[in-house]
């Protein structure tokens, strides 16, 4: 189970793995937009097998350093039992991301985080993606034990943008494309083997017992990612948001080791935020 730690973030994958039309256009509004939703932090449970609140994660976001940008951060971290089993181990995404021409948000560094362990005896592991959309070229590095073991220069092969799962989670918190409850909906995503394709189909029957697990409200999305995002044996994801487009619940389906993976959102972090 220790191993399969990095697994538990991925309800949040799956809940934050939206997708939007490859050249949509937003308002001129786009920034002050953005600007309501900093200091927005939401809380989640997840559970997997029997295990019930294995971990506990968190969305949140920030203005970057920078002016102009703004820093995306979703975390899981085990508690209890499963803590002590993966030696207290964290998952931690981020998006350093701007306004782009196009009106939407777009990433300029995307790294994710596994730690392990405490004090002397921590260890870290850490994959980031630099964008530079002039040149249309991707920085790949991948650092394990402060040692580098990737650090190469990709091409960016497509001419339109693309979306890490942070950037495309916010795009839809802002409403920019709508409602996506009728339609298909497409995005290019970067992966080190190049850009891939993820599909958000929107679902009317509720029958099953997966269907059960989402709240009759909610809009109901299957989401199809590559198997190797979430180390699956599939490519189904389901996902729901509520009226104001908040990720309520998710279902990673047939997670290697672990089977369904379930993250459910807390109804009292809903409309908590961070003080400026």
């Amino acid at each position: 189970m220790g191993q399969r730690f990095l697994l538990i973030v991925t309800v949040f994958g799956v809940l934050l793995t939206t997708t939007f039309p490859a050249f949509a256009a937003v308002s001129p509004g786009a920034v002050q937009s953005v600007e309501s939703l900093v200091g927005e932090r939401l809380t989640y449970d997840i559970s997997f097998l029997w295990f019930k609140h294995l971990a506990e994660g968190s969305i949140r976001l920030e203005r970057g350093e920078k002016l102009g940008t703004y820093l995306a951060t979703m975390e899981a971290r085990t508690r209890g039992f499963a803590a002590f089993v993966t030696r207290n181990r964290v998952e931690k995404y981020q998006t350093l991301m701007e306004v782009g021409p196009d009106g939407l948000l777009r990433p300029l560094v995307h790294s994710s985080q596994t730690f392990k362990g405490k004090g002397k005896d921590l260890r870290e592991k850490k994959t980031s993606y630099t964008f530079d959309y002039l040149k249309r070229q991707v920085k790949y590095k991948k650092i394990k034990y402060h040692r580098i073991t990737a650090d190469e220069t990709l091409p960016l092969g497509t001419a339109g943008p693309v979306y890490d799962i942070l950037s495309a989670f916010y795009n839809l918190r802002l409403g920019a494309f709508g409602s996506f409850a009728q339609q298909s909906i497409h995005m290019p995503t970067f992966y080190r083997k190049g850009v891939e394709e993820i599909v958000v189909t929107p679902m009317v029957d509720r029958n099953g017992k997966d269907g059960k697990f989402f709240a009759a409200d909610g809009t109901l999305c299957k989401v199809l990612v590559d198997p190797s995002v979430f180390k699956t044996n599939g490519r189904e994801l389901f996902v729901s948001f509520d009226k104001n487009n908040r990720l309520e619940r998710g279902i990673i389906k047939n997670v290697i080791g672990l089977g369904d993976v379930k993250g459910v959102l807390r109804p009292d972090s809903v409309l908590k935020r961070v003080a400026d």
